[in-house]
């Protein structure tokens, strides 16, 4: 990638210390001390399997995850711009979430690199929703949008990061987000394959509003067997040809972006994270690349970006690796789509 004449953006990134902010794992820092090896040891008995399969490598969820933490894994390529999306930040209150916006936006990138937008947390459903994204935006200029996760699975295996199916249904979450439209913010949508049908609904019901789906639908178990799911191959080509269908009707609402990336998470089967070496870029063309192609297939070039979802997909592969590969499928559409994909849409989509 070195032959490239510009700067990559990273517009999917996860920026975490439990050390010194509160997130799930905050606790055992407070009562362990940093004590790396005691602290991922007693973390891997405590929390529930279905979040330890999805993390895949716990140390990448479990430690911090710093501005320099994504430039050590992003060299030797040059990301000058990169985008935080919220991560799971635990801090009590109505206003609780902004308190990760202002430490997101008060970290040190260093020379050369900007954090360019902040995707940040907001529960919809909440009545006070309101003040929370009047907070957001005054904390941070960088605010573009909010993200609340509905990804739910019938399989118990599978860890749901949403309470119950449905959420981009629920008549509270739809009042919240009538509010965010309003304030022209945009929403980044993340769901199980499964579960794509909501977020075209979601799109119908406001097509005045930003939608960016996040990891191309996930399609768990498409890849291969992941707890109950995906477990023979007329399953797996079940499951992907229903993302293929439903991911096709939701690239038809025009005000719908899909973001590539999420592809090597553990949760979608393909058992890289359990190799002593990780694929190589033919590989991951191999692998990967019938989901990127279909996506960039009905949503177009100019509807798609691609972002690492660092650290959670340096469980199966490394950044260099990806975006090899990514490049490559981006060189497929011509000459004007590598930097479309990889620099120019995520900068646009985001108003950066």
């Amino acid at each position: 990638m070195a032959d490239l004449d510009f700067a990559l953006v990273d517009a999917h990134i996860h920026q975490w210390d439990p050390r010194t902010t509160p997130r799930r794992a905050s606790p055992l820092t407070r009562v362990l001390g940093w004590w790396p090896a005691l602290y991922v040891g007693v973390a891997r008995r405590l929390f529930p399997r279905p979040i330890r399969e999805f993390v895949g490598v716990p140390e990448n969820a479990l430690f911090p995850y710093l501005p320099a933490d994504h430039a050590r894994d992003a060299a030797p390529l040059s990301v000058d711009t990169v985008v935080h999306v919220e991560a799971g930040w635990m801090e009590p209150g109505p206003l609780g979430p902004v308190g990760e916006t202002r430490w997101v936006d008060g970290l040190d990138f260093g020379a050369g690199k900007r954090l360019g937008a902040i995707i940040a947390h907001a529960n919809l459903r909440a009545p006070d929703v309101d003040a929370l994204l009047a907070a957001h935006v005054a904390a941070s200029p960088r605010v573009r949008g909010v993200r609340q996760m509905a990804a739910w699975h019938p399989d118990t295996g599978v860890f749901a990061w949403a309470r119950k199916p449905g959420l981009y249904r629920d008549a509270d979450f739809l009042r919240g987000f009538e509010r965010l439209a309003a304030r022209g913010l945009r929403f980044d949508a993340w769901v199980y394959s499964h579960q794509l049908s909501d977020v075209t609904e979601l799109a119908a019901r406001f097509p005045e509003a930003q939608i960016v789906l996040d990891h191309l639908g996930t399609p768990v178990g498409a890849g291969g067997s992941y707890a109950a799911t995906g477990a023979t191959a007329a399953e797996r080509e079940r499951i992907a040809g229903a993302w293929r269908d439903d991911l096709a009707r939701l690239a038809e609402k025009k005000n719908v972006v899909t973001k590539l990336s999420g592809l090597a998470m553990p949760v979608l089967g393909f058992d890289f994270h359990r190799r002593k070496e990780p694929p190589g870029v033919p590989e991951l063309l191999e692998r990967l690349g019938p989901f990127i192609r279909h996506g960039l297939d009905v949503f177009g070039v100019e509807r798609c970006f691609f972002a690492s979802t660092l650290p959670m997909d340096k469980a199966s592969a490394p950044f260099a690796r990806l975006f090899s590969a990514y490049l490559e499928l981006a060189r497929e559409r011509g000459p004007g789509a590598p930097r479309a994909l990889l620099r120019d849409n995520a900068l646009r989509i985001y108003a950066v």
